[in-house]
């Protein structure tokens, strides 16, 4: 989902004219930064002492 403030601000970096396909380009790169960055900021985070514990377990053998 995009926001409106990114919405405006990428099309005032548009040049004065510009085809359907062009804007459609820079809508899904807008969109994918924002998806990648609300799913960057969900990610769980955990101790390194329960990274160490967990890296035991994969290579464990």
């Amino acid at each position: 989902m995009i926001r409106n403030h990114d919405l405006k601000q990428e099309l005032s970096n548009m040049p004065e004219y510009f085809t359907i396909d062009e804007l459609v380009g820079r809508l899904l790169v807008l969109e994918k930064r924002q998806r990648d960055n609300i799913q960057g900021n969900q990610l769980v985070k955990i101790s390194v002492q329960e990274l160490d514990m967990e890296m035991e377990k994969w290579f464990k053998m």
